[in-house]
């Protein structure tokens, strides 16, 4: 599939960039990341070169990950993606971005051109007790589903406890109760 770009009304979400190598750099250099996502580690410059120039192409002409940088006023602010098999989403921002409700914005978003794609189901998944994720799901409306073993491996292959979340293409987009 070609590259789609999507707008709302404070965010473009596009391709990320050349230009965007060192942001990513930089807001992937986040101790928080190191607990709460699969990045290598330590994380490196050429990490973000290969996530731009490789990884992201080859997800959108594979048609297996659709990859989205999130810019605000024109800037690079963090990425989200949305995994085929699976009609799962991951999402992360810099620091300097959160807490603005940027991220529940970018999701409904993907949910929405995911759904208008034929989707019936999204589902999202964070490392246990990364209460900023399940925020994000919370606000775009997913309903919790529980606690089980991860779905996406962690960086040791292992399959840590994480919450689940689902939104279905029919369901209001209000915040449900259950979290934890």
């Amino acid at each position: 599939m070609e590259p789609v770009r999507l707008t709302t009304n404070r965010l473009v979400l596009d391709q990320p960039a050349a230009d965007d190598i060192d942001l990513v750099t930089e807001y992937c250099q986040d101790p928080v990341f190191e607990h709460v996502m699969t990045l290598p580690s330590p994380y490196h410059r050429g990490d973000a070169e290969f996530f731009v120039t490789e990884f992201v192409p080859h997800g959108w002409s594979s048609d297996l990950e659709y990859t989205w940088a999130v810019r605000v006023d024109g800037g690079f602010a963090g990425v989200i993606g949305y995994r085929v098999p699976t009609a799962s989403v991951g999402f992360w921002l810099g620091a300097p971005h959160r807490g603005r409700g940027i991220m529940p914005e970018a999701l409904a978003a993907v949910a929405d051109w995911a759904f208008e794609r034929g989707e019936r189901e999204l589902r999202w998944e964070c490392v246990l007790g990364n209460r900023a994720s399940a925020a994000t799901a919370r606000k775009a409306g997913f309903r919790y589903t529980g606690q089980r073993p991860a779905e996406i491996p962690a960086r040791d292959g292992s399959r840590p406890e994480a919450w689940h979340g689902v939104l279905l293409r029919d369901d209001d987009r209000s915040e449900k109760d259950g979290w934890p």
